[in-house]
């Protein structure tokens, strides 16, 4: 129902809230694991911001490769002017990056490329930005992951534990709002998380990296389909230290899901 309150005074409108719907933990695990195989490939042009410096534009690449093995990624930043800023690829068990205005190239293994240092007046972390793509496209339940589902007022929470011996810590936690069934947060704990007792319960909470996942909006796929697509994610660790959390905004211009991409795209030179 819609209520209008007319008058000489400003009129209100009362909009109503979505019905909260009702899923089982297999209903929400299926949802999570078609979202992630429905993306295959993407393409889109965004803006990255930090709080340690000012927005840049970037362009991102990102296949799926077959189950086991690292995702091909490419994020090519730019500066005011149109020049490469840093240009990061990893591709086939190698990470690649170039930073043209140092003119340097850094190249390591998949394992440890989140640790390559990208330029300082880019504020912003190789680490940071590889988790981020990896949060949005999924996959959102690992291997030795145990999910256990937990009702909170408007929201479900998926909670992933990893099994060690005869105990389990808390690696990650999945919000998933009630009205649409969507995606809109998730938390990622360090390995030395909190422990969880036999229902899977946190007994300690700890810090953790929070993605969010903001203004949805349906995004077309080729063949007809459509996937429901966060144009804003936002990212915030944890403070080292004494210091002050690090916050990371993905802004999205443009959104290609499942574009075609070829491998030249992720050429290594």
């Amino acid at each position: 129902m819609m209520v209008l309150i007319g008058g000489c005074g400003p009129r209100y409108v009362i909009v109503p809230q979505a019905p909260l719907l009702s899923a089982s933990l297999q209903d929400l695990l299926g949802r999570l694991d078609r979202r992630t195989r429905s993306i295959e490939t993407l393409k889109a042009l965004l803006e990255i911001r930090s709080d340690r410096q000012a927005a840049v534009t970037a362009r991102l690449y990102f296949s799926r490769q077959p189950e086991g093995a690292p995702p091909s990624l490419r994020l090519t930043a730019f500066d005011p002017f149109g020049g490469t800023l840093f240009d990061l690829i990893g591709s086939n068990d190698r990470v690649l990056l170039t930073i043209p205005s140092q003119g340097h190239v850094v190249e390591s293994g998949q394992a440890n490329g989140g640790s390559l240092l990208l330029p300082a007046e880019s504020g912003l972390e190789a680490s940071e930005l590889r988790l981020a793509v990896s949060a949005l496209v999924g996959p959102y339940v690992e291997a030795g992951e145990v999910p256990v589902l937990e009702q909170v007022g408007p929201d479900y929470l998926i909670h992933l534990i990893r099994v060690s011996g005869g105990g389990g810590r808390l690696a990650k936690r999945l919000w998933i709002e009630r009205s649409g069934l969507r995606l809109t947060r998730e938390e990622i704990f360090e390995p030395a998380g909190p422990s969880v007792d036999p229902n899977g319960s946190a007994a300690a909470e700890d810090k953790a990296t929070v993605v969010e996942f903001l203004d949805y909006r349906p995004r077309s796929v080729p063949a007809g389909a459509e996937i429901d697509w966060p144009d804003r994610v936002v990212m915030t660790k944890p403070p080292a230290g004494t210091g002050e959390p690090a916050r990371l905004e993905l802004k999205f211009v443009e959104v290609r899901p499942n574009a075609a991409i070829s491998p030249e795209e992720y050429r290594i030179p």
